[in-house]
């Protein structure tokens, strides 16, 4: 049996001018029994066509802060960096996905990046527009719970995780 590819899109570096990956990632999919690739950000049009029908699913990275421009805002001046090009790639690459009905998963800034892909909107910044006593970010080595999160029955999110 052949193994899934799945093709993640790629963190950037703009410092350092580059692209580069958290190993948990392809860890994490190589555990799995899948084939990890790292899909690049020129890609376009037919490129992403092919690689869409290369890969068996998707996992859409963390990384910089999702364009406000693609939820309707202007940036403000706690937005975090942000990463055009990636924008460009993930927003072609999820609707191309979409499409063809490939399995999508989205960790992090993928998560909020699909949230407005699919008509939603983000805060820029979470302790400046929504004040909590919930810290929202982490740090490194990213491996323990930031915080707790409860889901509530009723919710499209229960569906899945409540007991037949």
């Amino acid at each position: 049996m052949e193994k899934p590819i799945i093709g993640m899109t790629p963190l950037w570096d703009e410092e350092k001018n580059s692209y580069w990956m958290l190993p948990g990632y392809l860890e994490g999919l190589e555990e799995t029994g899948a084939i990890p690739i790292i899909l690049p950000l020129a890609a376009g049009g037919a490129d992403i066509a092919q690689l869409v029908d290369l890969c068996d699913g998707f996992l859409f990275t963390g990384g910089q802060d999702v364009s406000p421009q693609m939820y309707g805002e202007a940036m403000k001046p706690t937005c975090g960096e942000l990463c055009p090009a990636r924008d460009t790639l993930e927003r072609e690459l999820l609707y191309r996905a979409l499409e063809r009905d490939k399995p999508i998963l989205g960790i992090c800034r993928g998560i909020q990046f699909l949230n407005v892909a699919l008509g939603g909107t983000l805060y820029q910044d979470l302790p400046a527009e929504h004040p909590s006593e919930i810290v929202h970010s982490m740090k490194p080595p990213y491996d323990q719970a930031a915080h707790m999160a409860r889901v509530l029955i009723g919710t499209p999110l229960a569906a899945p995780l409540q007991k037949t």
